[in-house]
């Protein structure tokens, strides 16, 4: 792929404003994009446009095309939040979404389409309907105790460096890595499977830890393997950009899903524990035990979980 007429940026089709940008090797995208020559940036305004929003980059050794996060609020591919400063591929068909203005990726030509607005950027705060994927590892204390910090620390970043490309074949949107946890989340408004994908996702991720964990570092002074617990809930929660994070989620259920992975694969529970909703959504596409009611800390009444036991086929991923 060369950069001489290999993409462009389709604006407004269909009608009397339509025409290409070319990009070149690089295309700047967002309100401003200050210091960047016209031949490399797309202005677009917006409240939820950063003034530095993504890059879009040909890499003409691959031969391919990436995309690049690097705002405020954030950037949807296909519907799925994308992580900050990780180039992402994309391919032909591939949509890529920017607050209300979406681009559509088709043949390395790509399509505008929007509403102009002339204000700063917006930091929101808004509720939104997800399902949320917590992953936590047996004995991290334990573990962390008879380890050497920068061993344990490369054993994670080898072990959550897959776990994120699992994640993304899976749609699936890193929201925190936090010692023994991995947080991840799928906004159902643009992912209507997100159920499936998840638990799907939780499935796969506990075989491949299952798989890595003879070579992590880690085992060198930990004789044990290294195993992770899921839990998975579908609920609403308060979604926000406040502390720079991609995506950053706050409620009662999202508490919940940290609880139950720390549950999960414990006492004779199996490595993934989904909440009802999940189970119900999913019902048809995987084999579940329970339910079951677990005391979780922090809350009154008990949470009913269902165990995941094998796919049945057809998860969506």
């Amino acid at each position: 792929m060369s950069g001489d007429g290999a993409a462009y940026v389709l604006l407004y089709p269909g009608t009397a404003e339509e025409r290409k940008v070319e990009v070149k090797d690089r295309l700047y995208v967002g309100r401003e994009c200050a210091g960047i020559d016209d031949d490399h940036r797309l202005l677009i305004d917006g409240p939820d446009v950063s003034r530095n929003h993504f890059e879009i980059r040909l890499d003409v050794d691959a031969g391919g095309t990436f995309v690049i996060d690097t705002s405020t609020n954030g950037t949807r591919i296909n519907g799925a939040r994308i992580e900050r400063s990780v180039p992402i591929p994309v391919k032909s068909g591939d949509v890529v979404r920017v607050g209300d203005v979406e681009l559509q990726f088709d043949s390395l030509v790509y399509k505008l389409t929007g509403q102009t607005d002339t204000r700063a950027t917006s930091r929101r705060i808004f509720r939104s309907e997800l399902v949320m994927v917590v992953g936590d590892v047996l004995e991290y204390s334990t573990i962390s105790e008879q380890t050497d910090d920068s061993v344990l620390a490369a054993s994670m970043e080898s072990l959550y460096s897959e776990l994120r490309l699992l994640l993304r074949l899976n749609k699936g949107t890193l929201s925190n890595v936090v010692g023994d946890a991995f947080f991840a989340v799928w906004e159902l408004e643009h992912i209507p499977d997100a159920a499936a994908l998840a638990v799907e996702f939780a499935c796969a991720a506990g075989k491949l830890v299952d798989e890595l964990s003879p070579g992590l570092a880690v085992a060198q002074s930990w004789p044990a393997p290294v195993r992770m617990g899921f839990g998975v809930v579908l609920g609403e929660a308060a979604v926000s950009t406040l502390t720079g994070a991609l995506v950053s989620v706050v409620g009662d259920d999202t508490n919940v899903a940290f609880r139950i992975s720390a549950l999960a694969g414990r006492d004779g529970r199996p490595d993934v524990l989904v909440t009802g909703p999940v189970q119900e959504r999913t019902a048809d596409l995987f084999t579940f035990d329970g339910p079951v009611e677990v005391k979780v800390k922090g809350r009154s009444n008990p949470v009913t979980v269902y165990g995941v036991q094998h796919s049945t086929g057809g998860a969506g991923t």
